[in-house]
């Protein structure tokens, strides 16, 4: 009931008050949790799924991550999501990122991003703290200041906050920028600490794959001990 007041509370400051622009242009790759630092520049460059100078299979190499046995489970750091059956797995470009998977377009638009980031206990920085960074990465497609909305959901027994941001995507590159895009992020905080759950990607498909993303929180369950 606490923490269902704190956000209510939360909620009502964002929608509310003072909204300050985002400035400047974040980093080229995920997480999406870091600050822009520069103005952008025009480029060719369109695509959140653009390719970096490692190849696949020196991702895998590099980062050690290889593709799960059981390709209909997510899998994250003791626990475990039904995966929706039309996305596919790709090496994460990150070591902080547990898992990427890719999601499928549904129409002309490039596909959408889904990853999984976990944080041990105090780590990853407050919720509120993480809503200014993620905003910082959007406008409206009209150049202004965006409004996220948020909802409380029950994630393994337990409160979890969805927050949506929909406009221009400042956050995919280091030099362009993206209209008509929207990224679901749903904070879950477990004992051991936060596990953040992503989907990034034109508007038109998140929307279409948003009850997979709600799917994948229901289902969410720690990964049962062999036998």
């Amino acid at each position: 009931m606490i923490f269902r007041l704190i956000i209510i509370y939360f909620i009502a400051s964002q929608m509310y008050g003072c909204e300050q622009s985002p400035q400047g242009t974040p980093p080229k790759h995920f997480p999406l949790d870091q600050e822009p630092d520069q103005e952008p520049t025009e480029t060719n460059q369109s695509s959140l799924l653009e390719e970096d100078e490692l190849s696949v299979e020196a991702r895998i190499e590099k980062f050690i991550a290889t593709p799960p046995k059981d390709d209909t489970r997510i899998t994250y750091k003791g626990y475990q999501s039904i995966k929706p059956p039309a996305w596919f797995w790709t090496p994460p470009k990150s070591q902080v990122v547990s898992v990427n998977y890719v999601v499928p377009s549904i129409d002309e638009n490039e596909h959408a991003i889904f990853s999984v980031t976990n944080f041990n206990k105090g780590e990853g920085g407050h919720f509120t703290e993480n809503v200014t960074r993620w905003k910082s990465l959007f406008r409206s497609n009209d150049g202004a200041p965006v409004k996220p909305t948020f909802e409380v959901l029950t994630v393994n027994g337990h409160d979890a906050v969805l927050a949506e941001f929909q406009g221009e995507y400042m956050g995919a590159g280091a030099a362009w920028h993206l209209k008509n895009h929207s990224l679901l992020v749903a904070e879950v905080r477990e004992p051991e600490g936060n596990i953040y759950f992503k989907l990034l990607g034109p508007s038109s498909t998140v929307n279409a794959h948003r009850p997979h993303f709600i799917n994948v929180l229901n289902s969410m369950q720690p990964i049962p001990p062999t036998p």
